[in-house]
């Protein structure tokens, strides 16, 4: 419940800071940088935020990280009413919220083996990831229709009261004890030696690089959506609501049914055929002019966003060496986090520079390219054989 409240609360300040900022300033380039500056403690602190999980207790971690983003939410919501709200306050509340999102995180995850037994825990993390997948599609709708109905200040203050019933359920958890004993390396270290093993590991690099590469064509998706709502097809925030839900409802019911639309399709072949859908699906928003299609398309992309993620993931769980595998995800991390602020702030200027559709197309574009060079890949075909296909 407190993870539902919360992700719901995070979708509903995302619309409502997004759809103030447009309708403020009409900017691409400010949304780009805003989004930007959300993913930076990601790049910086995130690495030692496990660390910190690790050592500190949990309940005061995540309440701790509950309450202060609570309280600065009612703080700019009482700036939104006074109508004293500028765009330098979302630059500062923004990357306050984000560095105590990096905290609540990491922590989230050695909470839950504490309170559920072994022989459930792959239930569990099922439904970590089902519940995040729900409030994707939940939060920014009710955003939008809280914005339509009244103003960002509600939207701002539902965000602080999700924040506080997270706080509450955490409190009344009952968290079992840490165990004892274990030792790991240190972030660093642990980053160098991914990286000195992929270098020796000619298909996983590659792999690796091109899904990095991958971020700069779909990532910009978060900037592009709401201008295109704004901008090109010039409607209000109860439409931003539904195209940010149809988004996530594409990626809710991939995840749900894709054993059975995937299940028969060899992972490195479903790799190239949804990497290739998505670029063709950025082409087609580049001329499409109808808000309808528009929705359908966002749902598409939205399960392939899903697919794509299902299957590098699974192609990294085959090809990489059991005692390898800690270190090597800490690197793909922040491979992909590293980008995600190129991404966004280069979308937001370009939008501003050459125009919203344009940017689809350089995106589904580039995408294609990544393709054709996933399609190259010599060897990948081998790490799903090494599974039995």
């Amino acid at each position: 419940m407190a993870q539902l409240i919360t992700f719901i609360g995070d979708g509903i300040f995302t619309t409502a800071m997004l759809w103030w900022l447009i309708q403020k300033t009409g900017s691409g380039t400010i949304v780009g940088f805003i989004m930007s500056v959300s993913f930076l403690p990601a790049i910086l602190i995130g690495p030692f935020a496990g660390t910190l999980a690790d050592r500190l207790p949990a309940k005061v971690l995540l309440i701790g990280a509950d309450l202060f983003r609570a309280v600065l939410i009612v703080f700019f919501a009482w700036l939104a009413q006074q109508d004293a709200l500028a765009v330098k306050h979302l630059f500062v509340l923004c990357g306050l919220l984000a560095t105590a999102g990096v905290f609540h995180s990491p922590t989230t995850l050695t909470v839950i083996p504490r309170v559920v037994p072994p022989d459930r825990l792959d239930e569990a993390m099922a439904l970590h990831t089902i519940v995040r997948d729900i409030s994707k599609l939940v939060g920014p709708s009710i955003g939008g229709l809280i914005i339509a109905r009244w103003s960002v200040v509600e939207a701002f203050a539902s965000h602080a009261g999700c924040l506080v019933f997270s706080a509450c359920c955490v409190g009344l958890m009952t968290i079992g004890e840490r165990e004892g004993g274990e030792t790991r390396e240190g972030v660093f270290e642990q980053l160098w030696a991914g990286l000195r093993y992929v270098r020796s590991q000619s298909v996983l690099l590659q792999v690796l690089v091109g899904f990095g590469a991958l971020n700069l064509f779909v990532v910009p998706i978060i900037v592009l959506l709401p201008l295109s709502v704004a901008k090109v097809f010039h409607l209000g925030s109860f439409e931003l609501g539904l195209s940010e839900g149809a988004l996530a409802f594409g990626s809710v019911v991939t995840g749900l049914l894709f054993p059975q639309m995937f299940g028969e399709v060899r992972t490195s072949v479903l790799l190239v055929r949804i990497v290739g859908f998505s670029g063709l699906l950025f082409l087609l928003f580049a001329v499409n002019p109808v808000f309808g299609l528009f929705l359908a398309m966002l749902f598409l992309l939205g399960g392939c966003f899903t697919g794509v993620n299902v299957a590098v993931l699974t192609l990294f769980q085959r090809a990489v060496a059991p005692e390898m595998k800690g270190r090597f995800f800490a690197l793909v991390e922040v491979v992909c986090y590293a980008l995600f602020p190129i991404a966004l702030a280069g979308a937001g200027s370009l939008s501003d520079a050459i125009g919203v559709p344009w940017c689809y197309g350089i995106c589904g574009v580039g995408t294609l390219v990544l393709t054709w060079r996933f399609a190259r890949i010599r060897g990948l075909s081998s790490i799903d054989a090494a599974e039995g296909g």
